[in-house]
Formats: structure tokens, C-alpha cells, sequence
């Protein structure tokens, strides 16, 4: 046996250890076993009675360390044979680290700390052992190697060190960890496993979306990929060399609300530029200017995929029934509904009746009261403030949704005339008195009123739809609408005569009254045709004197041209159809 001193001061190799990072150490003796040709490494570990972790091992298949290359692997830091070689020995992989410092790192697990290495040197095939001791960092005993025919590789166990930080390694979202850091090299290297606490570190079984571009700055080529996870991970910026070999990390510095990702860049020199990576983002470099051209195109690749999620997620609801809207329904409204059910897609019960009542009443909310929204939602959901941040962008402008709400109310409401005319008469009446914009937007505010009932009533003429008023200051406004099936000249004589006669009725006398009389046919006759339509006055208007104004007008043409007039409002007041995005 003998004693290797490493040279260094006591205190900068406790720095090194870096014996708050236990998981980091973990890491590190992965990609030791990697460098080492390992095409399977096993990290274990052992807990006592009481669930404290106790022990743990790392094994791996590599080519172990040769009994003469062993005191020049313990006595430096710095130096390391990893440093003149591209690859690794045997398999020509792409190499992690260079500076001989992973050994070290072990005193994070544990105060005593073994490796056991089996491998080829000068005189065959040997077992050594190399032990070392948290109360002397700097001394490693190496003992006498020993022939042996058992595998090559090497197996670091680490134990002594009683630490709530070691009890947390066994944590699902280390496992989640090392598969992010891991995914690029396990992505090219499909024949290598890693299995951490009995499970396999398997980036496939866990990747729901992977994208690759390519990246042009100042300092040459490079490529970003992104990946997208099933499980929730640290939103990281992996900075890599060619081979996805990781040599820092920084905060991905975007916002992407509901998605679960992590982004690598891969550039050859990265490693050569480790001091900018280590330096950060607060100085020029071609590192910053790297970063800057990678987290663009990050942004233009979740505005893209905020689009795929949306459509996915509508496409899902319309195919089990819980979309409220059916496939006729477009426009604005949808869309800015469509915008909003997506961002707190994650909030929405999952079961059908009660997905389809939220669904429902989140379109209500959305049309009725879109300056609410947002405190609505975050009343009922607890929204994170990424949630709460993309519907305060989606709802900033509530004026092109109150616009939208507006366009499917009035679209609604045409359908339903359409479909009344001719199924349902009675109601007719009813639903005209709720939209008498359809007459022209100058009726939009007309109520019921006892004074106008009385006179109409007095006065027989074609059947009554409705009649409304509206009074401004000294002056009113008055709307009288009947129908008949079709018009001819003899019912156009009759509509003059009983309009005449109610705007004359002496109940108005001396009173000024503003008289639309309107007769709705479901046919016009040809003879009628060329005063309904005569240059000199506007469309279907017959009669137009000083306070009254009679009008005979085609019931098909009459809703063409109110959903001509809806579509060009939706057109040129929302911005239809695209009204919020990603940053």
C-alpha cells in the first residue's frame, strides 16, 4: 500500500468538493464512468432502517484505471489525460470533463470514500483499491493490485457523512435532474443506461416533444433543441459542445406558460469558452451573443407550439362534446375563447360533464364580462403568475372583446330569425323586440311603450310584430313592423293607409314623432319591385316624407344584409381573427 498527497491547500479542495451539492457529485461520477467507456452505470442508493441515506455506490462496466496510471489520477488537480484527447479511449465518445477535479467531488456523498477499479495494464488484468478520508482530503492510500478475470470497470462507494441533503437525493425531481442533463448524450449514445435508485434514466420514456434548429451568430453555427417533457423540470439553458456535453447552465430567460422544457445549445467550442459560460451574460462575448440568438428562437418556437397546443386541445374537447361552440361558430368570440381555455387549459376538471358546465360558463364570463376574467379565474383556479400573466397579455384589450361578444350575440341572433320565420311565428314577435337593430343600428334602443300599443291597436292593418319607441328630449322615435306572407300592390296600398292613419292618430297630436313603418314579406311581387327599389330613396323604402317613413322590404334580404354588416364590424374592429400571442 502506499500514500498519494495531492498538492493543493486543504481549504481549496473542500471548495471543490462542493459538499453541499450531493446530486451534483452524483452527476459527476456518472460522466466519470462515461468518459470511461461505461456502457452501464448504477447508482445506488443504500438507506437504513429509518429511510436516511446512509451509503452510496456508483458502478459502472467502464475500463477502470490501470494500477500505474492511478498515483498520477490522485497526487494534481488539473491534468487530466482527458485534456490531449477527443474522445474516449476505446469508443471515441465525446469526453465530459478535463480537469482531473471529479474525484473530489465524492466527499460530497460520504466522509469515507472507496473506489475499487478493475482494469488492463502492463502486467494484466488487476483489482486495486483506493481509500481516502473527509479528515484528510488531500492523502489517498492506494493499495496493492491483485490479479484477477472479473469485468473491468469501477465501483466508488461513499458512506460516513450523516446530511438532510444526502436524505433528499432519492427525490423523483433529482431522477427528473439527471435526465435533462443526461437526455442529449443518452439521445446519441442509445447503447449506454444509466439507472439512478433502481430506475432507468431514460430520457424516451418521459420526452412528449423534441424540436431542432439551427443557430447563426457572430461566432459561427450552432444548434438549439428543445425538448418538452411529460413531468415538470427546471426551465434550463444547457450550454453544450458539439456532442451535447453540458459545460454550464443558465435560466432559459423566456416565458412559456404550460409548458415543461428544457433547451440545449450545442456548439463545438463551448468548452474553450468555459470562463465566459462561468463569467455569465453581464459582459460581452460570443457566449452572450449565443444566448441572445438561442433564446429568440426559443420564444418563435413556443409561439408556434402555444398554436399547436391550442388547436390539440379544441380538437380533444369538440371530439368528446365538451367545446361549446358547434363547427358553424367562428370568428372573434371563438377565438379569444379558444385563447383563454387554453392558457388555464390545466385548471379545467378533467371529467366530461364537469369539463363541459366550466367550458360553458367560461364563455359566458369571457363574453359578458372580459375585464373580470382574469381575477374570475384566479378567484376559483389560484393561477400561477404565469398563467395570470398570459391572460392579463390575452385580455388587455377588452374593447375587441366586448366587440367579439357583441359579433357572436348578433350572429346568434340572425340564425334564429332565419330559422322562426318559418318554424316558429309566435316567437317571432318576441325575438325581434330583443334586436331591433335589425332594422338599422339608429333602433337599437327602443322599449315598449303603453301610449304606442294603445294607438296601433286602434287601427287595423297587416299582422303586428312589434311596435316600439324611443324618446329623445322633445322628440320620439316610433317602430311599427308587420308581416305578410307575400306583398303585392294592394298590400302596399294598405301599409300607406294604416300608416298614415297611426301617425296621424290624434293621440299624438302636436307631438314630434320620427314614424318607421315597416312591412317584412316573405315574397315581394315584381310589380312592387320597382318602388322598393327606386334610386332616389334608400333601399325598400316607399314612402318618405317629413316624420314618416314606410318601408316594404324582402325577409331573406332584410338578415343578408344585417350578417353583412356583422361581418364587416367584425372585421374591422377586432382585428379578426388572430388577437394575442406568446411574447
Amino acid at each position: 500500500m502506499r500514500r498519494v498527497h495531492l498538492e493543493a491547500a486543504e481549504d481549496h479542495v473542500q471548495r471543490l468538493a462542493r459538499e453541499s451539492d450531493p446530486l451534483g457529485a452524483v452527476k459527476e461520477l456518472i460522466w466519470n464512468a462515461l468518459d470511461a467507456d461505461a456502457t452501464r452505470v448504477d447508482v445506488v442508493l443504500h438507506r437504513s432502517p429509518l429511510g436516511a441515506v446512509e451509503r452510496v455506490t456508483v458502478r459502472d462496466d467502464g475500463t477502470g484505471m490501470a494500477p500505474e496510471a492511478l498515483a498520477a489520477a490522485f497526487d494534481r488537480i488539473g491534468g487530466s489525460w482527458k485534456k490531449w484527447t477527443a474522445g474516449t479511449l476505446l469508443k471515441q465518445r465525446t469526453l465530459h470533463g478535463s480537469n482531473g477535479q471529479g474525484r473530489l467531488r465524492a466527499y460530497a456523498l460520504g466522509d469515507h470514500i472507496r473506489w475499487t477499479t478493475v482494469a488492463d495494464g502492463v502486467g494484466g488484468r488487476s483489482r486495486t483499491e483506493v481509500a481516502a478520508h473527509a479528515g484528510a482530503r488531500n492523502d489517498f492510500l492506494i493499495g496493492d493490485s491483485v490479479p484477477t478475470r472479473e469485468a473491468t470497470g469501477t465501483l466508488v462507494e461513499a458512506w460516513g457523512k450523516q446530511s438532510p441533503r444526502l436524505d433528499r437525493l432519492p427525490l423523483r425531481a433529482n431522477h427528473r435532474r439527471l435526465t435533462t442533463e443526461l437526455a442529449p448524450y443518452l439521445t446519441a449514445y442509445p447503447e449506454v443506461s444509466v439507472v439512478y435508485d433502481g430506475v432507468a434514466v431514460d430520457p424516451r420514456t418521459s420526452v412528449r416533444h423534441t424540436s431542432v434548429y439551427p443557430l447563426t451568430f457572430a461566432g459561427g453555427d450552432a444548434q438549439l433543441k428543445v425538448i418538452e417533457w411529460s413531468a415538470a423540470v427546471d426551465r434550463e439553458l444547457h450550454l453544450c459542445d458539439g456532442g451535447g456535453i453540458p459545460v454550464g447552465t443558465v435560466d432559459a430567460g423566456i416565458r412559456a406558460p404550460g409548458f415543461d422544457f428544457t433547451a440545449y445549445v450545442l456548439w463545438p467550442p463551448m468548452a474553450e469558452h468555459v470562463s465566459d459560460v462561468h463569467l455569465g451574460e453581464g459582459h460581452d462575448s460570443e457566449v452572450t451573443a449565443l444566448l441572445a440568438v438561442a433564446r429568440e428562437q426559443l420564444r418563435a418556437h413556443f409561439r408556434s407550439r402555444d398554436d399547436d397546443r391550442r388547436r390539440e386541445l379544441v380538437q380533444r374537447w369538440q371530439a368528446e362534446g365538451s367545446y361549446p361552440y358547434d363547427d358553424a361558430a367562428a370568428g372573434p368570440d371563438r377565438a379569444t375563447f379558444d385563447l383563454v381555455a387554453t392558457a388555464v387549459h390545466r385548471h379545467i376538471p378533467r371529467r366530461g360533464n364537469q369539463r363541459r358546465a366550466t367550458l360553458a360558463l367560461l364563455r359566458e364570463v369571457v363574453r359578458a364580462r372580459p375585464e373580470r376574467v382574469a381575477a374570475v379565474l384566479d378567484e376559483i383556479f389560484k393561477l400561477s403568475d404565469d398563467d395570470r400573466g398570459q391572460l392579463d397579455r390575452i385580455l388587455g384589450d377588452t374593447r375587441g372583446i366586448r366587440a367579439a361578444a357583441t359579433v357572436g350575440d348578433r350572429l346568434a341572433a340572425i340564425a334564429t330569425l332565419r330559422r322562426l320565420r318559418t318554424a316558429d311565428p309566435d316567437r317571432l314577435g318576441a325575438v325581434l323586440a330583443e334586436h331591433t337593430w335589425v332594422f338599422g343600428e339608429r333602433h337599437g334602443l327602443l322599449t315598449a311603450d303603453r301610449q304606442l300599443d294603445a294607438v296601433v291597436d286602434r287601427h287595423a292593418g297587416p299582422d303586428l310584430l312589434l311596435a316600439r319607441a324611443r324618446r329623445e328630449h322633445e322628440r320620439r322615435q316610433h317602430l311599427v313592423v308587420g308581416t305578410v306572407d307575400t306583398a303585392g300592390a294592394k298590400e302596399l296600398t294598405q301599409l300607406v293607409s294604416y300608416a298614415e292613419a297611426v301617425a296621424g292618430d290624434a293621440g299624438f297630436r302636436g307631438i314630434r314623432v320620427d314614424w318607421d313603418v315597416w312591412l317584412l314579406a316573405g315574397r315581394v311581387d315584381d310589380d312592387l319591385r320597382p318602388a322598393v327599389r327606386d334610386p332616389h330613396r334608400p333601399r325598400g323604402c316607399v314612402l318618405d316624407r317629413v316624420g314618416l317613413r314606410v318601408w316594404v322590404r324582402d325577409w331573406a334580404e332584410v338578415l343578408n344584409e344585417c350578417t353583412d354588416r356583422v361581418r364587416f364590424y367584425e372585421q374591422g374592429v377586432t382585428g379578426y381573427p388572430d388577437r394575442a400571442r406568446l411574447p
